[in-house]
């Protein structure tokens, strides 16, 4: 069953910032993981949120296997994306 795909505020400015064709890309990556996020999304050691990796780009989100939704936080580049959510 597919999950219900949420972007926060600060995701979709993240977005904006993207080159376009990145941009489409990230968006078209999450939305087929949400067909079965546990097997694309990445559980994150230390946070209970976890890590898609769409090339250099990294979406950290929240996924709720109860209510079958994944709240996008994040979209940044793999060297910034884990500073930002400590």
């Amino acid at each position: 069953m597919k999950y219900s795909v949420y972007w926060t505020r600060t995701a979709v400015r993240d977005l904006k910032k993207l080159d376009r064709k990145i941009a489409e890309r990230i968006i078209g990556v999450v939305e087929e993981a949400s067909l079965n996020p546990f097997r694309y999304f990445k559980k994150l050691k230390v946070l209970p949120l976890y890590s898609l990796r769409v090339g250099e780009y990294r979406v950290i989100a929240s996924l709720d296997y109860e209510k079958q939704t994944i709240v996008v936080l994040v979209v940044e580049h793999r060297r910034r994306a884990y500073r930002r959510i400590k």
